[in-house]
């Protein structure tokens, strides 16, 4: 009887073991990996299937990538790596020893390798990295405020991928070689290998600034075709398969592929490195298919394309990038209704990445994508746009506004992009738009109007009477219209008044420079301010009084008694700012066309009648 109650006993607690530890006794131990060892390596050069190659283990290197970030070195064999070196998009391919998994294909020698040659990331430190989390690593450099001309953007974006894709640092004492000690000549040249970019539906200039942009994290790929694929159901994700990352999808697609190293239930780790090394993120999960390999004596790459979404990609950290399946991620929608001069109107859809950095930049690049792809990109040319970008029950900001010259595309592309860079950093709540809705008309004509004149009906202004301002414009062709504006006097105002009749850029340089708008002190107060931003198809009037006047929490008071003033300064819990002149008076006429220049009346006013 207790011989049959101590073999209970063993079997339960071989059962708990085998509860408690499956990982442990899935993986290879690190500390038992030598030099001379064989491995095997799983990965996917063409179609659907997984295939297999030699892993000869050279040595492992601790404390490279960092304090406990070691790799395994080592030669590989098989398939086509003798003439392919290690390839582009084999990052993440699972190396076995002995049955159990190691960890993964994820460092090569820089350019020009004769060799396969490749650095292994240790499964134990991708599956810590994934679930440890942490903090989100700082932006590289400035950030990118916005608006943002072309070559802020992608500067921008480079940084980023150069910090995720440097080379590994020169040994110091703390490195430690399991192996020959000539592996510390290899650690400067070890890299990580890249993703495989994935293009499509992008206009060639700028497609060829975004890969040069991208560059270090694998964006060399030429376009691969955009073929239809049925995905096998997600739970069929085996490591050795292709996988991807969604930067925008749909009409234009923008991503990268790799390989899965390891699946535990919903868990998926991959790349065995950083893509862009932003932390926490929120990347869409895809399948991918593998087309063939690209040989190339620079680097061999996969020629891939992205699939359905099969669930999120939520870190992407040092050591790997990792996720769930199931649902894929919130993402901001974008349509697009381009319309010109002739029909049809061409409807865009496409969804961009939720990333606080991301989010706007990928935003800008689509929209300006969109022009360019369907209208022309030397001359003058103009465009209105009109639409919503919406968060949701947090509110939107209404869109309408218009673009003229020789860079209207540009500026159409930045002014939308703004308001989701302002959203996203703002400082009251967490705010990633949902739905960006967009009609934008182009026309092949420099539609535009200059402010050439403007007067008032009367010589004698009076307090608190209505009079007409007459605004005289001339368009592009030039022919003349005047336009009539009511405007109406302040009951009581001391000294001379500056009467403002100007275009968006002109106001919104005075009230930077004179009038300090105060900084918003609440989400509803940000997008208050997105909401009244100055718009280029707007005819602005404002009368500007001199004297001193204050910001007060956010709102403009203008003129403030001393004593006031006083109060106010004393109170170190308001926050206020002084500004030299103060608007008491402001009106707005909108009009089809883009606004240009502008005309300043001095008048006094008068209680005459």
């Amino acid at each position: 009887m207790r011989r049959r109650i101590l073999g209970l006993a063993s079997l339960l607690l071989a059962g708990a073991l085998v509860v408690t530890l499956p990982a442990q006794s899935a993986f290879y131990p690190l500390d038992q990996v030598k030099p001379g060892q064989v491995g095997v390596g799983r990965t996917v050069f063409a179609g659907d299937a997984i295939e297999e190659f030699k892993v000869n283990v050279l040595g492992v290197i601790h404390n490279v990538i960092g304090p406990q970030r070691d790799l395994i070195l080592a030669k590989l064999e098989g398939g086509p790596l003798a003439e392919t070196g290690v390839i582009q998009g084999m990052s993440g391919s699972p190396v076995f020893i002995d049955g159990r998994l190691v960890g993964a294909v994820s460092y090569a020698l820089g350019s020009f390798p004769r060799e396969p040659f490749a650095g292994i990331t240790p499964i134990a430190e991708m599956t810590a990295a994934v679930r440890g989390g942490g903090p989100r690593p700082s932006a590289p450099g400035a950030s990118l405020t916005w608006p943002a001309s072309t070559v802020d953007a992608m500067n921008y974006l480079n940084r980023l991928a150069e910090r995720a894709a440097a080379p590994l640092r020169t040994p110091g004492a703390d490195v430690g070689i399991v192996g020959p000690a000539a592996l510390a000549d290899l650690i400067p040249t070890l890299r990580p290998i890249g993703a495989a970019m994935v293009f499509s539906g992008f206009e060639p200039d700028i497609d060829r600034e975004v890969r040069q942009a991208l560059a270090p994290a694998g964006a060399t790929s030429p376009n691969a075709a955009a073929t239809a694929r049925a995905a096998a159901p997600a739970n069929d994700l085996r490591p050795g398969d292709p996988v991807g990352v969604s930067l925008i999808r749909g009409d234009l697609e923008m991503g990268a592929t790799g390989t899965v190293t390891y699946v535990d239930g919903e868990n998926v780790y991959a790349f065995g490195h950083p893509f862009l090394n932003l932390g926490p993120t929120s990347f869409a999960m895809t399948r991918a298919h593998v087309f063939t390999v690209l040989p190339s004596l620079e680097s061999s790459l996969k020629i891939a394309s992205l699939g359905p979404v099969i669930g999120t990609m939520s870190q992407d950290r040092a050591t790997a990038i990792g996720g769930t399946l199931g649902a894929g991620p919130s993402e901001l929608a974008v349509t697009i209704a381009l319309a010109g001069t002739r029909p049809p109107v061409r409807p865009l859809k496409f969804y961009v990445l939720h990333d606080q950095m991301l989010t706007p930049l990928f935003t800008y690049v689509a929209v300006l994508n969109a022009l360019t792809s369907y209208q022309r990109q030397a001359g003058a040319m103009s465009i209105a746009a009109k639409g919503t970008l919406s968060f949701g029950s947090a509110g939107q900001v209404e869109i309408d506004d218009a673009f003229s010259g020789e860079s209207a595309l540009t500026q159409a592309a930045t002014a939308l992009a703004a308001p989701i860079g302002a959203a996203v950093t703002n400082e009251f709540r967490p705010a990633l738009p949902d739905r960006l809705d967009l009609t934008l008309t182009v026309s092949e004509q420099q539609q535009g109007a200059t402010i050439e004149r403007a007067w008032l009906d009367t010589t004698k202004p009076r307090f608190g009477a209505t009079h007409t301002l007459q605004v005289q414009l001339r368009d592009y062709r030039g022919s003349v219209d005047t336009i009539s504006i009511p405007v109406t006097m302040p009951e009581s105002a001391t000294g001379p008044l500056t009467l403002l009749v100007s275009d968006a850029p002109t106001l919104a340089a005075l009230e930077q420079r004179d009038l300090r708008p105060g900084k918003p002190t609440s989400w509803q107060a940000l997008l208050d301010q997105l909401n009244a931003t100055r718009r280029n198809n707007r005819l602005y009037v404002r009368l500007i009084s001199p004297g001193t006047g204050a910001v007060v929490a956010g709102d403009t008071l203008p003129q403030l008694p001393a004593n006031v003033r006083s109060i106010l300064d004393a109170d170190s819990s308001v926050s206020t700012s002084t500004v030299s002149r103060a608007v008491v008076g402001a009106w707005e006429r909108r009009l089809d066309r883009v606004v240009k220049g502008s005309r300043e009346l001095t008048i006094t006013l008068s209680s005459d009648k």
